[in-house]
This record gives structure tokens, C-alpha cells and sequence, in this order.
């Protein structure tokens, strides 16, 4: 009889090579936490967990800010938010060396804040500010790499769906860690337009100067920057000020960005019903991993796999930083084989415990497993914000995407470093909030 610590760890391996073999996530969680679970407690018990699990995710009250930050994402795009972002920054600062650059991380984080999806802001901003820089003699590599460097930003920025799924999981306050991205945001813009910069000084990118937009333009400029800075700016400062809770934040959003698209004109009733339709695709194909997950976990649980992880991590606990070097490398290595949602949803089961036994604040875990995650996104050869871009823009060739993101990744290091050895940079604003 296979014991329940072999098994475990032979159902997370089945649940890897599946993913690695292109098995959607939620097909192969699901089907390794029901076979093991089975295996364990027999086919009644797994049926009557199954029917629980799935009732708990579908009608639990923290997943409702799920469908609503979709929601307002999705009818941010309708309304043309993305494009007016990107124009905006251009005009303010496109005539700069590097200028179109610099607008497209810009745009990309104002975007970010709206969608909370990484994917979503590199297909967004691959098909409106790649051509930009191509046409105006930006090298491919660098359009590329800031295309979807940028693009990471989307996972970070609130409303971000990870952190919710993550605050889901380790059962921590979506209301902190949405406030503490701040910090680590600020910190990611600016270490990605050194990285722009500093291959232009160095002559190792094309970056031509362009003519400076006219008063008027930039004028125009400003005001469409204000209207995804206000929904931002309300969200965050009512959760900062203790006014609204996360769902109520993610409910006024969602009316805010409706009625701009309405009396702006800019939300026709087809793209209304388009939004819709999207946000019902994606929560649908969400809620689906978030109940596979959650029997995965179950599995894993009923093996006693996590508390065996932490008894093996028994020697480390007392040095949190070698445990935080562990499971980078481990993350990083599983960046090659699977996307940012499937490197979480496998190993969260696993650290989180790890990582409180060492003491370690599960609101800046949070914020630094998906840092790491993000730079998985990008990094060579497989980083699945490259494929997304290389889908929008076929004629891109893979080296140069991998030469463009490289300066990018060192970035997302000396990023990770910098909130490891500050980590008040992620703890301040939520522990200081009302």
C-alpha cells in the first residue's frame, strides 16, 4: 500500500508533467486531486468533498471582487482606455530619446491598473504601441523586450486577479495586499526605464528622437491620463482610508468605468455585451482552476505532504533568507515549464506553510511570489508574455525578444533583492492604513 507522503508527492509530479504537457491547469489539478483523493478516502468521501468545494468557490464572498475587477477591465478596453493611455503618454513624452519606450511601460501600468491582467496589457500594448516604436526606428529588440516587460506590470498592479486568488489560498486580507503592490510597483517602473535607458546610452539599442507634440495635444493628454488615474486613485485611497472594503472597492469601479464609457460615448451597447460575454469566459475558465485547486489541495493535505515540507525545511526555518533563496530558485526553475497562475496555484499548498513556520509575513510572501512570478513571465526561452507577443506580432523574431527581455529580468532581480532586504518597502503602506 502506497503510503500518503509518496503519494502526494507522486500526484504534485503527475500534476507538473500534465501541465508540462499542456493539459489545461484546472484539468490536471482537478483530475490528480479526484484520483488521489479517491485514493485515499475512497470514491464517497471524494464525491461529497467535491460537492463541497465546489459550492464553497462558487459562493464564497472574498471571490466576488473576482468577476468585478474582470468586469472593469473588460469595459475599460471596450471604451478605448488602453489606446487614449498609450497616446497620452506618448504625447507627454514621446519626443525624448526612448521616449516611445518609457510611454509604453507607462501605459502598460495604467493599463495594468484597469485589466490586472499581465496577458491582457502584452496583447493590448503589442497591438497598439509595437508598431509605434517599429515605425519610428526603435530596434526590434528593444520594442519588444519593453512590450512585454511592461506587461508584467499587469500582474502586480491592482486589481490584480492573482493576489485575489493568492488572498483566496493562504486566507490573508485582499485589502493589504493590494495596498502594499504600492511600493513594489513604484520600484518596478522605475527600474524598468533604467533598463530602457541604459542599453541607449551604452549605443546597444535604436531609439531615435521624435518632434515634440504641441500644447494643445499634450493638453489632451492630461485629461485622458485622469480618468484611469481617478479610478485608480478611488479605489486605492478608499481602501487605504478604511471608507469601502476590496469588493466594494472593485463594485464602485466597475460602476465608475461604466458610466465614463456611456457618457463619453465610448461603450456602445455591443461593446457592453462584448465586455460581458469576456468577463463571463474568463471568471468561468478562473472559478474552474480555482475549484481544481482547492481539491488539489485537498489531496495534498489529506497526504500530509506540506507538513512533511516544513519538518524537511526544519533545519532553515530559523534563517528566513535561505528559505526565501530556496524557493526562488525553485520558482525560477519552474518559470521555464509553466505559467505565472500554475507555478502558484502548485506551490502555495507548499510554502505557505514553510513560510509562516519561519515567520515570514504572509502579505509580503504574497507580494514576493508574485514578483518572482512575474519574472518568469519574461524569462528565456519560455516566459509566456514572449509567446503572446510573438502571437500578436508573428514577423518578431524569438532572439530578439530574448535579447530585449534580458535587461528587464535584471531588473526583476535586483527588484527582488531590493524588497528582500527592505521589506518595509511591501509592509509599510498596509500596516500604516486606517
Amino acid at each position: 500500500m502506497i503510503s500518503g507522503l509518496v503519494l502526494g508527492g507522486l500526484g504534485f509530479a503527475a500534476a507538473i508533467a500534465l501541465i508540462v504537457l499542456e493539459v489545461p491547469v484546472g484539468v490536471a489539478m482537478g483530475l490528480v486531486g479526484l484520483a488521489g483523493c479517491a485514493l485515499i478516502i475512497g470514491f464517497e468521501g471524494t464525491t461529497a468533498i467535491g460537492a463541497t468545494t465546489v459550492w464553497d468557490s462558487l459562493t464564497n464572498y472574498t471571490l466576488t471582487v473576482l468577476p468585478l475587477f474582470v468586469l472593469m477591465g473588460n469595459l475599460a478596453a471596450q471604451a478605448g482606455l488602453s489606446s487614449r493611455l498609450y497616446s497620452a503618454m506618448r504625447a507627454l513624452i514621446g519626443h525624448r530619446r526612448g521616449g516611445l519606450a518609457l510611454a509604453t511601460i507607462g501605459a502598460s501600468a495604467g493599463f495594468g491598473m484597469i485589466s490586472g491582467s499581465s496577458l491582457a496589457t502584452t496583447a493590448t500594448m503589442g497591438r497598439i504601441a509595437l508598431p509605434e516604436m517599429r515605425s519610428a526606428g526603435y530596434s526590434a529588440s528593444l520594442s519588444s523586450g519593453t512590450v512585454a516587460a511592461g506587461g508584467t506590470l499587469g500582474i502586480l498592479i491592482p486589481p490584480s486577479t492573482v493576489l485575489v486568488i493568492y488572498a483566496f489560498i493562504a486566507e490573508q486580507s485582499i485589502r493589504k495586499l493590494l495596498l502594499a503592490t504600492a511600493g513594489p510597483v513604484i520600484l518596478a517602473v522605475a527600474l524598468y526605464c533604467f533598463a530602457i535607458w541604459l542599453p541607449i546610452l551604452l549605443g546597444r539599442s535604436d531609439a531615435p528622437s521624435r518632434a515634440r507634440a504641441g500644447t494643445g495635444e499634450r493638453r489632451r493628454a492630461i485629461a485622458d491620463l485622469a480618468s484611469p488615474l481617478g479610478v485608480f486613485a478611488l479605489i486605492m485611497g478608499g481602501l487605504y482610508s478604511g471608507y469601502f472594503t476590496a469588493n466594494e472597492a472593485a463594485a464602485i469601479g466597475v460602476a465608475v468605468v461604466l458610466v465614463y464609457g456611456i457618457l463619453t460615448r465610448t461603450l456602445p451597447f455591443d461593446g457592453f455585451l462584448a465586455a460581458a460575454r469576456d468577463t463571463a469566459l474568463t471568471c468561468g475558465a478562473l472559478y474552474l482552476v480555482l475549484i481544481a485547486a482547492n481539491l488539489f489541495n485537498f489531496f495534498l493535505a489529506l497526504s500530509g505532504l506540506p507538513f512533511s515540507l516544513t519538518s524537511l525545511f526544519s533545519g532553515v526555518l530559523g534563517q528566513p533568507l535561505l528559505v526565501i533563496a530556496i524557493m526562488s530558485v525553485i520558482y525560477l526553475a519552474l518559470g521555464t515549464l509553466m505559467d505565472s497562475l500554475a507555478m502558484l496555484l502548485l506551490t502555495l499548498p507548499l510554502f505557505v506553510p514553510i513560510a509562516q513556520a519561519a515567520g515570514i509575513d504572509l502579505v509580503w510572501f504574497g507580494i514576493y511570489a508574485v514578483m518572482v512570478v512575474e519574472m518568469g513571465l519574461i524569462t528565456p526561452p519560455v516566459g509566456m508574455n514572449l509567446f503572446v507577443l510573438k502571437t500578436t506580432a508573428p514577423d518578431i523574431r524569438m532572439i530578439d525578444l530574448w535579447r530585449g527581455v534580458l535587461p528587464f529580468v535584471a531588473a526583476d532581480v535586483v527588484r527582488v533583492a531590493i524588497i528582500i532586504a527592505f521589506p518595509a518597502i511591501v509592509l509599510w503602506l498596509p500596516n500604516h492604513a486606517f
